[in-house]
């Protein structure tokens, strides 16, 4: 069923990873009329220094 993913800034805590898993997980699952062990998400943290945001790397604009 329903796949999230998504792409952050490496940093956040499991705490702050788990909160979004459960309420990502639980808008998809409402929206898409399924239950919520049908939704997948995915974190991925990428590091600032390979994130570009403005023709510039996200480390060096912050």
């Amino acid at each position: 069923m329903p796949v999230v993913q998504i792409d952050c800034w490496r940093g956040s805590s499991v705490h702050e990873r788990a909160r979004t898993v459960k309420e990502v997980t639980e808008a998809v699952a409402r929206g898409a009329g399924c239950p919520a062990e049908a939704v997948t998400v995915i974190i991925r943290e990428v590091d600032q220094s390979y994130w570009g945001r403005g023709g510039e790397l996200a480390s060096t604009a912050i």
